[in-house]
């Protein structure tokens, strides 16, 4: 069922043509089928959220896969989400997460590693905000200062912003307390004085997170796999669904974007967790 959307309403006899877009996040898929992460079947619930978006959104241009595609960065974890990917039928592209390892992403699949990526007239930047050995994000400023040419090269179209990491607390304290460190404050900097940047996305945070800064609006989406609780303080595992989050790019720059939760075949997690 969709959660309440944002729209950006189109007037009356709007012509500008739309594009639609689907993100997924945190998948934390492991090598072997018999894997769960808190009790849950990862892979099962992955499959349901993809059919779902099969049946749901076919009319999907492109999909894009936020990080922590892995459980824990092994080969085999990828070459099981690629066969799992295999009916998308959709061009799609990754970025890597914290449980990730991006070396193994581009050797795999370096088809799939993008950093800028064209739709409709929409330009989507995709960031890597992992660092070596930490939870945390963070962007160096060799990055930022790629990111900033990008921009001005792009200042023409409309640009979302994707990431893995969140730029700003979503609330939930202790999660907030691995969000993007280095970079983050000269990373909303910029993204603010670009007026065409419409939208900063990522995942990391396995809830639901909306909220604008300035022109720009500010969007996390649910895990393919387990939910964290909003507001959270210490760890919370929430009884809330998978989802996935919809965006429809007008190539004017305005869009609309929802949350869609999936009744998965089977949801199995461990709400008493303190951690993983």
């Amino acid at each position: 069922m969709s959660e309440e959307s944002i729209a950006a309403k189109a007037v009356e006899g709007d012509r500008s043509p739309v594009h639609r877009l689907v993100q997924i996040t945190d998948p934390h898929i492991g090598g072997r089928p018999e894997y769960q992460l808190l009790g849950l079947d990862t892979g099962r619930t992955l499959d349901d959220v993809l059919n779902a978006v099969a049946r749901d959104h076919r009319d999907t241009e492109l999909m894009l896969v936020t990080g922590d595609v892995s459980a824990n960065g092994s080969e085999a974890a990828y070459y099981r989400f690629l066969q799992k990917m295999q009916p998308v039928a959709a061009p799609w592209f990754w970025l890597p997460g914290n449980h990730d390892n991006p070396a193994h992403m581009r050797r795999i699949a370096p088809a799939r590693c993008a950093e800028v990526v064209e739709l409709g007239n929409w330009r989507l930047l995709l960031l890597d905000s992992s660092v070596e050995n930490q939870i945390c994000g963070g962007l160096s400023g060799a990055q930022l200062d790629r990111f900033e040419r990008l921009l001005d090269k792009y200042h023409q179209h409309p640009v979302m912003v994707l990431m893995h990491h969140q730029p700003v607390p979503v609330g939930s304290d202790w999660i907030d307390g691995h969000m993007l460190r280095e970079g983050g404050e000269r990373l909303l900097q910029l993204v603010s004085a670009a007026t065409n940047v419409k939208a900063l996305v990522w995942g990391h945070v396995h809830q639901r997170f909306d909220s604008e800064l300035g022109h720009v609006g500010l969007h996390a989406t649910p895990s393919t796999s387990v939910q964290f609780t909003p507001g959270s303080g210490p760890f919370a595992v929430d009884d809330r669904l998978p989802g996935y989050r919809w965006f429809e790019l007008h190539d004017d720059g305005r869009y609309s974007t929802g949350v869609e939760r999936v009744a998965v075949s089977e949801y199995s997690v461990d709400l008493a967790s303190g951690g993983y």
